[in-house]
């Protein structure tokens, strides 16, 4: 299976591929110029992976929530490469993508802590339970003021100190009293640490048509949304 995965959610804009069993990706940290690099991301790393576009399986893409514009130029991308080349998108949410990062680091971690700066005093939020190596979502994925982020955290009744930490809204967290001393493993989601879940959504049929992939962008009409109900 040859897979190629997109995400420019964050700052970072990142590319990887899956090539039967190996590895090949990407990142460049470069804030508003994620549709300027996306494309020349990719051509490199097909080149460097000796695929050729028409060889590929399948995308998987990271739908947000984050950036409006970065979770549109990704799921642009994705789309128009799916329906030229007559393929089928796995969607990833962002905050799926760091805890999955987050957990490759801190594999006896019983859950991640998984947050993404939002703007307007708000975080996308979300708690991942490891799964044997997966991860599973407990609650949902919400936005929230940095207040209520926090005693979401606190209700869940889970030991905070053991939760392996990922992304840029735990700085905000910090400051809400949580998480003294420790640092996240990891701030902006990569496309590498996609692949494996959207491998594993192909394989079960899960993968989308093209214009079902749709961006995740949390924040729509009101600012506390579930991820799902988008």
């Amino acid at each position: 299976m040859k897979l190629l995965a997109l995400d420019t959610a964050t700052e970072n804009i990142s590319v990887a591929i899956y090539k039967d069993g190996e590895e090949f990706f990407k990142s460049n940290l470069a804030p508003q110029k994620h549709a300027e690099l996306i494309l020349p991301m990719i051509d490199d790393l097909l080149k460097e992976a000796l695929v050729d576009k028409n060889e590929l399986d399948g995308i998987v893409l990271c739908v947000g929530p984050g950036s409006f514009t970065g979770v549109r130029v990704a799921t642009s991308t994705a789309q128009g490469l799916a329906l030229a080349l007559d393929l089928k998108i796995a969607p990833v949410t962002s905050l799926e993508a760091l805890a999955l990062e987050a957990l490759s680091k801190n594999e006896n971690a019983p859950y991640v802590v998984s947050s993404i700066d939002a703007r307007m005093n708000e975080l996308y939020l979300a708690v991942y339970k490891n799964d044997n190596g997966n991860v599973k979502l407990i609650d949902s994925e919400v936005v929230l003021p940095y207040s209520e982020c926090a005693k979401k955290l606190m209700d869940l009744g889970i030991d905070l100190d053991s939760c392996a930490l990922a992304g840029t809204g735990i700085e905000y967290l910090k400051k809400e009293g949580l998480f003294n001393g420790v640092e996240p493993s990891v701030l902006y989601p990569n496309a590498r640490f996609i692949l494996k879940e959207g491998k594993q959504k192909f394989e079960s049929g899960d993968a989308l048509d093209p214009s079902l992939a749709l961006p995740l962008y949390v924040r729509n009409e009101v600012t506390w949304k579930k991820v799902s109900d988008q």
